[in-house]
């Protein structure tokens, strides 16, 4: 059975034997293959209102899209914005909300500071995210830490500037 992405993109798969194939590229299409031996059935569409009484458990069960959430810092510095500060009642809601979950922190530099010590900051400001957000939930206790210093810039720059918005971490929460 082929399904529409959540944006409602629909691809394309071959149901293949031995004996031959049959390609759906239809959303709530399906082919069936009962034996290697004796090729797939004709594509037959199965339509949104059987697919989802059907097969409602198997939908329900799918993972949910990662949730990614950025903080900003002041310069040189793990002090976070006003306005990053104001985003941690809704992170901290979204952790709860998706546990048992998985959490990656990077942290990132602007490029006004020497490699190493941008380096450095960023990988800072990543420990410093994932130690405030197991302050308010001890129960993480595996939280993915990676830093990238100035490497990695929202707003690339040739200059060595101080852009606001590559002093940053990332929060993924799957």
């Amino acid at each position: 059975m082929l399904l529409a992405d959540e944006d409602g993109h629909v691809g394309a798969v071959s149901v293949s034997t031995a004996a031959g194939s049959q390609s759906l590229d239809r959303a709530y299409s399906a082919a069936t293959a009962d034996a290697s031996t004796a090729p797939p059935s004709m594509a037959r569409d199965l339509g949104r209102e059987r697919v989802n009484a059907s097969y409602a458990g198997l939908l329900k069960a799918q993972p949910s899209k990662p949730v990614t959430f950025t903080l900003n810092f002041l310069l040189d510095r793990t002090v976070l914005t006003d306005e990053s500060k104001s985003l941690l009642p809704v992170v901290l809601e979204t952790m709860r909300a998706r546990k048992p979950t998985e959490i990656t922190v990077f942290g990132h530099a602007d490029a006004s500071g020497t490699e190493e010590r941008n380096f450095k900051l960023s990988a800072e400001r990543a420990k410093f995210v994932a130690d405030l957000l197991r302050q308010h939930d001890p129960t993480l206790d595996k939280i993915d830490v990676q830093s990238f210093g100035d490497k990695v810039p929202l707003v690339p720059s040739d200059t060595r500037a101080a852009e606001p918005r590559n002093r940053r971490a990332e929060i993924v929460i799957l």
